[in-house]
C-alpha cells in the first residue's frame, strides 16, 4: 500500500518580529505533499534561536520553558499521527490539525469503490450529453470487476482510494486475465479506467496524489479484420426469407459504405442527410461516441438502401430500423453461417471494411479516412492502414508498365 510521508521541524517566523526583536516560534508539517503550519504560542529573540538544533540557545530560565514547550508539542504531533495511521481517517494536514488540537471533527477517508460508484452516476448523468452508453457501460463492467477483486485480493470489501497503488495494479491486471480471462489489452483498458477516476479523486481533494500516476499501461498491436470485396458481395447477393435477416444485412451493408460505428447508424436521421446538388448526398453528423463532427459522401450502393428504406420521415426519427446491437450481432452470425464467411461478422467489422476495403483500399488517402470516420488522431486511423496482396499486385502493374 502507498505510505505516508511525515516531517517535523521547529522554525521561527523571522518576518513577524516585535519591537522586542522577538520571533514567534511554529511547527513545520510535511503531511503528503501538504504543509501545516502551527504557532506553540511562544516568542524567543531572533539571536538565541539556534536554526540547525530547532532550540534555544541560551540555557537560562526562559528558554528553558521553550524548549519544554517544543518537546511537549513534538509529542502532541506524532501521538495525533500515530492515532490517524491507526484509523480508517484519511491522512491529511486537516485531519491531524484536527487531532493535534483535539477536535473531533475531522474528513472521512475516501474509499475506492465508493468513488467508483459515485463517478459512475455522475458519468451516467452525462449520457447523450458528454458519453456515450457504450462507454458508461465499459464503466459498469470495471465497478464489477472492482467489486469482485477487492475482496479476493485483500479480504475486505473496500479499501481506501489512496491505498490503490502500484502493487494494486499489478494484482488486478493479473486477476483481470487469470480468473476473468481477460485479454492484455482488456485488462489495461480496465486500469486506464481506474486511474482516470483515481485522477478525479486527485482533482476533488479526496487524496493528494495520483498513487498510480505512473503506472505504465502496455497494449500489445492490434490487426484489425475486414471483409474483402468478394465477401462483401457474397452477403449482397445473399438471399433471405426473413424480414428481420434482411434489415440487419441492409443495416450492415450500409455501414460497409459509410463506416458508421453501431451507435451512429442507430442515430442517422434525415437530418443528417445533406443534399449538395446532382443526386450526391452527405452524411453530417456528430460521433455518438466522442462527439466529434465527421462527414462522408453516400456511394451508391449506400444510397439504395436508403432508398430502400423510404430515405425520409420525422426528422428525429432513425432512418433504418436498427435493433439492439446484442441481436444485430445473433443475426449477424446467422448470416455469417447462410453466407458461408469464416470471419466473425460484427456490426464494428462492418466499419473496419469500410476502412480498410471500401476507401484505403482502393487509394483514398488515410487523412481523408481519417476524417470520415471522425477520428481525432491519424493513428488511430493507421491500424487499418493494411495493404492487401491485390493492391500491391496493381501498384506492381502500374509500375511494370511504367518501366517497359
Amino acid at each position: 500500500m502507498s505510505q505516508n510521508t511525515f516531517g517535523v521541524h521547529f522554525i521561527v517566523r523571522t518576518n513577524r518580529r516585535d519591537k522586542n526583536n522577538c520571533v514567534p516560534i511554529y511547527a513545520k508539517i510535511n503531511i503528503n505533499g501538504q504543509v501545516l503550519m502551527l504557532s506553540l504560542n511562544h516568542k524567543i529573540k531572533s539571536t538565541d534561536w539556534d536554526g540547525r538544533k530547532e532550540l534555544p540557545k541560551q540555557k537560562d530560565k526562559q528558554n528553558e520553558i521553550i524548549k519544554n514547550a517544543i518537546e511537549s508539542f513534538k509529542s502532541r504531533i506524532y501521538y495525533a499521527y500515530s492515532k490517524i495511521v491507526a484509523s480508517n481517517i484519511e491522512m491529511s494536514a486537516s485531519n491531524l490539525k484536527f487531532a493535534i488540537i483535539g477536535k473531533t471533527e475531522v474528513i472521512k477517508s475516501h474509499s475506492l469503490l465508493e468513488t467508483v460508484v459515485a463517478h459512475n452516476i455522475n458519468f451516467e448523468s452525462l449520457i447523450g450529453i458528454k458519453y456515450s452508453k457504450g462507454s458508461y457501460k465499459n464503466y459498469k463492467t470495471s465497478l464489477k470487476y472492482l467489486t469482485e477483486f477487492v475482496p479476493y485480493y485483500l479480504k475486505r470489501k473496500d479499501i481506501p482510494l489512496k491505498d490503490v497503488d502500484y502493487s494494486f495494479c499489478e494484482a488486478f491486471f493479473t486477476f483481470l486475465t487469470t480468473e476473468k480471462s481477460c485479454q492484455m489489452n482488456g485488462a489495461n483498458k480496465q486500469l486506464q479506467r481506474l486511474k482516470k477516476i483515481v485522477n478525479e479523486g486527485v482533482k476533488k481533494g479526496f487524496i493528494v496524489n495520483n498513487p498510480i500516476a505512473n503506472y505504465k499501461l502496455e497494449y500489445t498491436p492490434v490487426t484489425k479484420t475486414a471483409l474483402d470485396l468478394n465477401e462483401i458481395n457474397m452477403i449482397q447477393n445473399l438471399k433471405l426469407n426473413r424480414n428481420v435477416l434482411n434489415n440487419v444485412k441492409d443495416i450492415f451493408l450500409f455501414q460497409c459504405y459509410t463506416g458508421l460505428s453501431y451507435s451512429d447508424v442507430q442515430q442517422l436521421s434525415i437530418i443528417n442527410i445533406v443534399d449538395q446538388g446532382d443526386n450526391i448526398f452527405w452524411i453530417k453528423m456528430n460521433r455518438q461516441k466522442t462527439k466529434i463532427p465527421f462527414s462522408v459522401p453516400l456511394l451508391e450502393p449506400a444510397l439504395k438502401i436508403l432508398r430502400k428504406y423510404g430515405f425520409g420521415g420525422e426528422i428525429s426519427h432513425p432512418l433504418l430500423p436498427v435493433l439492439s446491437n446484442q441481436k444485430m450481432n445473433d443475426n449477424l452470425k446467422i448470416i455469417q453461417e447462410l453466407a458461408g464467411i469464416t470471419k466473425n461478422l460484427t456490426t464494428h467489422l462492418a466499419r473496419h471494411s469500410f476502412a480498410t476495403t471500401i476507401t484505403l483500399g482502393n487509394g483514398i488517402p488515410l487523412e481523408t479516412v481519417s476524417r470520415m470516420l471522425g477520428h481525432t488522431k491519424l493513428s488511430t486511423t493507421q491500424i487499418y492502414a493494411k495493404v492487401h496482396d491485390e493492391k500491391i499486385g496493381r501498384d506492381m502493374k502500374g509500375l511494370m508498365e511504367k518501366l517497359k
